[in-house]
């Protein structure tokens, strides 16, 4: 009797010494190739990570403090410079306002063609593009990056004319303007040009101008 008792307590000690380390282990994290875990699973070093063969829903990538965060996938996003860029979300009734500033083209360039206002970069999720800091009047015969349906409001914020070419072979025929009048358009000092690109003609379509 007095040896299966003893037996008894010492297995309810071995469980007793058992879970402490565990509850140990929960409460400050677990640490592979780290002793001192900073996170529930912290990792010092690489991770490989075999996905199920089915399409990626979400982005993990490693910030700057060493941490995985986890990203759902939008509509779009883009990578500049090896840089992964997530546009988030954005009010279908709002229009985000993008700037270019042509201070450092403005004294070699009276004519722009192919003009890159930012649409595939730093203005992709930009629908007015305010344009400035040119010192004569200029004009434009194509933008780059357009694709079917993409809307941009040029706004001339200057008080320097603006003439968009109808169809100037001076930009790539995929990037060129159709002016719908067949002739030359533009504004009197400032003022706001709105094309939409047709992915069909390959064109941007000058809607409307003032």
């Amino acid at each position: 009797m007095f040896l299966f008792l003893t037996l008894k307590v010492m297995k309810n000690l071995t469980y007793l010494l058992l879970i402490i380390p565990i509850l140990s282990l929960f409460s400050q994290g677990i640490g592979i190739n780290t002793t001192l875990p900073m996170a529930t699973l912290h990792v010092n070093g690489d991770i490989k990570f075999t996905p199920k063969a089915s399409d990626a829903t979400r982005l993990v990538g490693i910030i700057s403090n060493g941490e995985v965060k986890e990203f759902e996938l939008g509509n779009s996003f883009n990578i500049t410079t090896g840089t992964l860029t997530v546009i988030p979300p954005i009010d279908s009734n709002i229009f985000l306002i993008g700037d270019v500033d042509q201070v450092l083209t403005a004294p070699t360039t009276s004519q722009y063609d192919n003009y890159d206002i930012g649409l595939a970069n730093i203005n992709i999720d930009k629908t007015i593009i305010r344009v400035f800091g040119e010192t004569n009047g200029y004009s434009v015969s194509g933008f780059t990056d357009g694709y079917d349906g993409r809307i941009i409001y040029y706004y001339n914020s200057q008080n320097n004319n603006v003439t968009f070419f109808d169809l100037n072979i001076g930009s790539d025929a995929k990037n060129q303007i159709i002016t719908g009048s067949g002739a030359n358009e533009g504004t009197t000092g400032e003022g706001v040009a709105q094309f939409i690109y047709d992915g069909s003609l390959e064109k941007w379509i000058l809607i409307n101008i003032r």
